[in-house]
């Protein structure tokens, strides 16, 4: 499937969608639970489906129509088949740490793209539990083989800050069910911070206890408790406002609703970025942000990876120089999204240049339309998108259903 983008003025208001990690994260805290939980406002996507289907393998029963009704089981379950994640790195992470809790061998896999992504930090940290796994293909990524013994004995855990917050997230649900309590030692400098806030805040709400250290070097995860069935509301999603948000800044003026205003949110730091590069930013019942002349600056993006396919849109049409650093890790994701942004946009003419850590761009550029490729990334396809608004003459953006990862209405 392919989007054709002429330049326009984007006017109007558009809800932002809810959350996909909060969507993930309650559907695996209603699989924890003993009892029935209610999901509301949940995120229907490519990635979520993947991880309410692996959690029916482990014994849900889950019944969804506008909100999920999941019940957990007594004990999670073993499936007999191969869990296919697709292309959830989420869901992968999360589900190769809970398998552990299974009586039984568990094997996860998944798309091709995800099964180039890197798990290795996360089954060595298994290991340091006593848990015995086997990759079933290239080292150090999927399909990989955890042999559960329906428990974890807990203990103490290493893991590097740097590479995934997703392990540690991971690492948090299962061994919040473990026999004792489990210390996390995190190793290097701790990246993506927020969302190991949002996993920690989800589990407090299902009534799991975890200790930070003021360093977060730290986290005691007790052991042996009981997720309590709860109802939860997920709220709106940053990550994907952040789209309608540029194209705002870039264009003119839109009112994006849908989104609580205190947040754990890191992506929302995105409004305080374009604010200061120039962009008017309102925030009332809504979020507004209206285009302005935007100058560029240095942005670092080490809790906010994701933003920055759209931050590199929006530096194209900033004064000066712009430099987006310590993205490294971005070369894990879906694709090598430092390549792929930087290649896309400069065939649209944009200044840009490729960094071992990051991205430089001076601006302003006058984009062409011309023909992009989404690389199969959700977040490459709709920065592309949005590049085309201001662009000159048409530009298509070929491969665009890679968008139902995350964002499924965002191409109506």
């Amino acid at each position: 499937m392919r989007a054709v983008v002429h330049p326009s003025v984007i006017a109007g208001e558009a809800a932002a969608p809810p959350s996909k990690s909060y969507t993930h994260r309650a559907i695996v805290c209603g699989l924890l639970s003993n009892g029935s939980s209610t999901i509301s406002n949940p995120l229907y996507c490519d990635d979520t489906q993947a991880t309410m289907r692996i959690s029916k393998m482990m014994g849900a029963k889950i019944h969804h129509d506008a909100g999920i009704r999941i019940k957990g089981p007594n004990h999670l379950k073993a499936p007999a088949s191969e869990m296919n994640c697709k292309e959830s790195g989420t869901t992968l992470r999360i589900f190769s740490a809970l398998s552990a809790l299974a009586n039984g061998k568990c094997v996860l896999t998944g798309d091709a793209s995800l099964r180039q992504r890197p798990i290795g930090d996360l089954i060595d940290a298994l290991h340091q539990l006593s848990i015995n796994t086997k990759y079933l293909g290239e080292y150090g990524r999927p399909p990989v083989q955890i042999l559960g013994r329906g428990f974890i004995k807990g203990g103490e855990v290493t893991i590097p800050g740097n590479i995934s917050s997703q392990y540690i997230t991971a690492l948090l649900f299962a061994c919040s069910k473990a026999r004792k309590p489990t210390m996390i030692q995190i190793a290097g400098t701790l990246e993506s911070r927020p969302y190991i806030e949002m996993s920690l805040g989800i589990m407090e709400h299902f009534g799991v206890e975890a200790e930070v250290s003021e360093d977060w070097k730290q986290i005691l995860v007790l052991g042996d408790q009981d997720y309590r069935s709860r109802q939860y509301e997920v709220p709106g999603d940053y990550s994907s406002a952040s789209f309608l948000f540029a194209a705002g800044a870039l264009t003119g003026e839109v009112a994006v609703t849908d989104l609580r205003k205190n947040t754990l949110q890191g992506d929302a730091r995105l409004l305080r970025i374009i604010q200061k590069m120039g962009a008017s930013v309102e925030f009332t019942n809504d979020v507004i942000v209206k285009n302005q002349d935007m100058t560029g600056l240095t942005i670092d993006v080490s809790d906010i990876p994701d933003l920055v396919p759209i931050l590199a849109v929006l530096a194209t049409q900033a004064r000066g120089v712009t430099r987006i650093v310590n993205a490294a890790r971005l070369r894990l994701k879906e694709s090598d999204r430092l390549a792929s942004i930087s290649y896309e946009l400069k065939k649209m003419g944009a200044d840009i240049k490729e960094l071992e850590n990051g991205i430089t761009i001076r601006g302003p550029n006058r984009l062409r339309g011309t023909i992009l490729d989404s690389h199969k990334d959700h977040r490459i396809a709709m920065a592309g998108m949005i590049a085309g608004l201001v662009a000159d003459g048409k530009t298509v953006v070929r491969n665009v259903e890679c968008i139902k990862k995350s964002y499924p209405r965002f191409v109506a």
